[in-house]
């Protein structure tokens, strides 16, 4: 209850501060605004307005496809974040038209002059603070849970009694707020054991998968017969991800089947294990990267992806929520993956990839490298029925924000 309190006066302090930046959005604190700002943004000046809450400046992926999905359909948007590391907000599949940041804020499409219709939360960490405004401005106010929070708290950094103090925390906040809640919408995990979490403190639960935006299959390519093998890696670069043991099965493999296959990682994380895979034959290092310039390294190469997740708790509970691996079908890809959470049924099952224990061995994973380097007969099935698979219509991004738009709590935007 105390970390609650702390975190509602920080919150009063955030909303002081936004006092001055409303102030101050036609001065100096936005000189930095883009004024060729991205294109696509279909908010006018007397557009509904949105405020988003957010616990970082960091917009992760899912907090990304929120945002662009509101400022396609119409949307001003106004997201304020504990000032903690620098604004990161490229994410996103269409860039977003930031407008200007500050130290508390940032600004996506034109100032609203109309009124405010929603509130959303991305963190339960300002979920006290999204709640106190969405009942100042009397809308609705619409939670994700793009986490196990509780769960992730616990095999956070610091003692144990730190760990378990944070998950009490989430807990309570989770407990206090959720009754009051409009909507809590949640990633599906393994069996839906979080919505079915989340439902013991509120009925009004939608689950989103977190399958990739239309224009990742709409940019899928027939994968060349003729090109070396490349085994792609895209998110956090950290060894219970597997990027370490990816690396070690790579440098394993027979100098003659070594030859033929390449090894890319796309994505920031430990620097001493980036520096380590730089100073590798036959890895590279991609950093700083958007969407679109993954999608367009994939085009025309052979490539399979790598989603090799160690057995931690909450791995062994992944469901849909694992992004990459839907990102990687979309665009032909087959996978070598761990035996964690629904991961079995959808690769193995599906006859779309591979399974090594998620002990992470670097021994299983070269032997299943080694063996996508030799069947490329297989390697081109599989990627047909990922191609399939992805063409459903139910397996985009769009389809799980229509869920969203069909709750009627956001009004349509003339």
């Amino acid at each position: 209850m105390f970390f609650c309190c702390l975190t509602l006066r920080r919150e009063f302090e955030t909303l002081a501060a936004t006092a001055t930046l409303r102030r101050a959005e036609s001065g100096q604190e936005f000189m930095n605004a883009d004024p060729q700002a991205a294109n696509g943004n279909n908010a006018r000046t007397d557009s509904p307005g949105v405020i988003c809450f957010n616990g970082t400046r960091i917009a992760n992926k899912r907090v990304a496809m929120f945002l662009e999905c509101l400022q396609r359909d119409g949307y001003t948007v106004r997201l304020f974040a504990f000032p903690r590391h620098r604004w990161v907000l490229d994410k996103s599949e269409q860039p977003l038209d930031v407008r200007g940041t500050g130290r508390w804020s940032a600004r996506i499409g034109s100032p609203h002059r109309n009124r405010i219709c929603a509130v959303f939360c991305f963190h339960w960490l300002v979920l006290p603070a999204a709640l106190l405004w969405s009942v100042w401005y009397r809308v609705p106010l619409i939670y994700d849970e793009h986490d196990f929070y509780e769960m992730n708290s616990l095999e956070g950094t610091g003692g144990r009694w730190k760990t378990r103090l944070s998950s009490l925390a989430v807990h309570w906040t989770h407990r206090i707020c959720l009754p009051w809640v409009t909507l809590t919408t949640c990633i599906h995990m393994a069996g839906g054991i979080l919505q079915d979490h989340l439902r013991r403190m509120t009925g009004k639960v939608l689950e989103m998968h977190n399958y990739p935006a239309a224009v990742w299959r709409d940019s899928a390519q027939p994968q060349p017969t003729d090109q070396p093998l490349s085994f792609v890696y895209i998110g956090g670069v950290w060894r219970e991800k597997g990027v370490g043991a990816s690396a070690e099965a790579f440098l394993a493999l027979p100098a003659e089947l070594r030859a033929k296959a390449e090894l890319h990682i796309f994505g920031t994380g430990d620097a001493e294990l980036i520096r380590w895979l730089r100073a590798q034959a036959g890895i590279v290092v991609h950093n700083e990267t958007v969407p679109q310039d993954f999608r367009r390294f994939v085009q025309g190469r052979r490539c399979v992806g790598l989603a090799v997740l160690a057995g931690t708790p909450r791995f062994l509970l992944y469901g849909t929520n694992c992004t990459k691996l839907w990102e990687y079908y979309a665009l032909g890809m087959p996978v070598i993956g761990t035996r964690v959470g629904e991961f079995p049924e959808h690769i193995e099952a599906a006859g779309l990839g591979l399974l090594i224990d998620e002990t992470l061995s670097w021994q299983q994973l070269r032997d299943a490298m080694a063996a996508l380097v030799n069947a490329p007969e297989q390697c081109a099935e599989m990627s047909t029925r990922a191609l399939v698979l992805m063409r459903q219509a139910s397996m985009t991004w769009e389809a799980e924000w229509a869920k969203v738009k069909a709750t009627g709590l956001l009004p349509e935007v003339r």
